[in-house]
């Protein structure tokens, strides 16, 4: 189990959205985390595109990027033999400004939509104050 398994163990969607210093503190923990997120390319078109296409599912019609916490939750949803990448957090996320994607799919998935990836990229929510955290009430 990894810091971010532990973390996601101890929270749910709803207190993420509902308490501001939750939040930024599992934004902080998801950037130090290592992301496994399945790829579609063979070693050979990764070379040759100088680059990689992440998997994606649809959920609720719109294509969500898969993202894994750990390798066994990666290995326990996609087929045997997909490749995949282990990248940290900070070097994930600013590559998926303006995407759908799902940490952990299945019933205790994370979905986040482009407006939590760009907050978890430190996009929006900033209004400059020290020590602020912007809340659902926030005039900012």
């Amino acid at each position: 189990m990894t810091k971010l398994d532990t973390m996601l163990g101890q929270t749910t969607p709803e207190a993420l959205a509902n308490d501001p210093i939750l939040r930024k503190a599992f934004i902080v923990g998801l950037m130090a985390a290592d992301i496994y997120a399945p790829v579609m390319d063979t070693a050979e078109a990764q070379a040759q595109n100088g680059g990689v296409s992440l998997m994606a599912t649809p959920v609720e019609g719109v294509q969500h990027v898969l993202l894994f916490s750990n390798e066994a939750n990666l290995r326990g949803f996609v087929a045997a033999g997909t490749r995949f990448a282990k990248v940290a957090g900070k070097e994930l996320f600013p590559l998926l400004m303006g995407n759908h994607a799902i940490l952990n799919p299945g019933p205790k998935g994370l979905k986040l939509a482009p407006e939590d990836i760009a907050e978890i990229n430190g996009k929006s929510g900033d209004c400059g104050a020290p020590g602020h955290v912007h809340g659902p009430d926030c005039n900012h």
